[in-house]
């Protein structure tokens, strides 16, 4: 059987066809990090550096620098003011098992003049004192206190948020509860930077185990690894999937051809979802509770050898360089608290006072759980 050729318009048009898509996918990839990107930032991202000395975590920020673009006006003691907002859906939603909605406050712009968005945890199950959402307090307490210690996380803060069209932007719906525009004590967060993934595939996470193993084999040192780790047992971060841990870019650019890149030294690894923190439960109204956080400690010594307590990061074992970095950070947050009341004010600006203990015992928690690790002793 014979086939008569193609005339040449049809030919023209399949080619059109066929190029067509694939010059709109190789625009719509422009601004995106390369898979080259992402490989180098797993071997190289940072999970901890020396902190700022004039960082602040009543505030949030270095007073002497002020407060990132977008953050919620706060006052001396740490309590962000009532913020007021509309809706912003994130199209992208996230991979977050609970609901949440986005918003953004009119003229509160970035750099490029866009509007901020804001996404905002509320109080799903209700407002009542023994239901409100526990992650909104995790996040915030641990947000603040890794970063006084060195370790990165996102900016968080606790704040009253009035949204009245701010059901259209739910990722998921309330459970029990009807929303309501007005959530007291709702949990804010603005990213610490831009995801790194590979051509927008949305894959910028990464698990524990294997991200830190491949870290450390490729040069990052051990005393900050096993920080890290123990930091984990500290706060008792309990939702390890791999969607919790991710890697970002600080500071990033575009290349001559339009890709992002990361700048040298600012690929980081980090928890970005710190809300099963500070007393983890499988129900959000029981999480960040002084009774699930009391009593578990972060370093376990048998024999001189040490171990954490940190879950899905694999090797345990903590050598005395990791031991000794992180109590040099917890030290000088007790010398803080005891010459201004430093974690206390932290824990009071959280406002988990509202549904949970007073700061004061969340305090002597902590302590005790610092001076388990600046009295222990690793051997190498």
């Amino acid at each position: 059987m014979l086939f008569k050729p193609l005339p040449g318009f049809v030919v023209s048009l399949l080619l059109l066809i066929l190029v067509v898509p694939a010059e709109a996918q190789k625009k719509s990839q422009k601004g995106c990090f390369t898979a080259e990107a992402r490989q180098i930032a797993e071997r190289t991202a940072k999970v901890w550096r020396e902190a700022d000395p004039g960082y602040d975590p009543i505030l949030g920020y270095n007073p002497s620098r002020g407060p990132r673009i977008g953050a919620p006006p706060v006052d001396g003691n740490g309590f962000a003011a009532p913020i007021v907002c509309r809706a912003n859906e994130d199209k992208t939603k996230g991979t977050g098992t609970l609901p949440k909605f986005y918003c953004s406050v009119p003229g509160v712009v970035d750099e490029d003049g866009d509007l901020i968005r804001y996404k905002v945890k509320p109080h799903f199950k209700g407002q009542s004192r023994e239901k409100r959402n526990g992650e909104v307090y995790g996040e915030f307490l641990s947000s603040r206190f890794s970063q006084a210690l060195g370790f990165f996380a996102d900016d968080e803060w606790v704040a009253d948020v009035t949204c009245n069209d701010c059901e259209k932007s739910l990722t998921k719906s309330f459970q029990g509860a009807p929303f309501t525009p007005f959530q007291p004590a709702a949990g804010i967060e603005l990213s610490l930077g831009h995801g790194i993934d590979a051509n927008c595939d949305r894959r910028d996470t990464g698990a524990l185990k294997n991200s830190l193993d491949k870290l450390l084999k490729s040069g990052t040192p051990r005393a900050e690894i096993d920080a890290f780790k123990l930091w984990l047992a500290f706060i008792d971060h309990g939702d390890t999937k791999t969607d919790n841990q991710k890697f970002a870019c600080l500071d990033s650019q575009k290349d001559s051809d339009g890709n992002r890149i990361c700048k040298p030294g600012q690929a980081v690894y980090y928890v970005s979802d710190m809300g099963s923190t500070f007393g983890y439960s499988s129900a959000s109204e029981n999480k960040a509770r002084l009774g699930e956080w009391s009593g578990k400690d972060p370093i376990k010594v048998s024999d001189g050898r040490c171990t954490t307590t940190a879950k899905s990061v694999g090797d345990t074992s903590i050598s005395e360089g990791g031991r000794a970095l992180l109590a040099s950070g917890l030290q000088r947050l007790i010398e803080a608290e005891r010459s201004n009341g430093t974690i206390t004010k932290v824990f009071r600006a959280s406002r988990n006072a509202e549904r949970d203990q007073p700061p004061e015992l969340w305090t002597a928690e902590f302590i005790r759980k610092a001076n388990t690790i600046l009295t222990a002793r690793c051997e190498p």
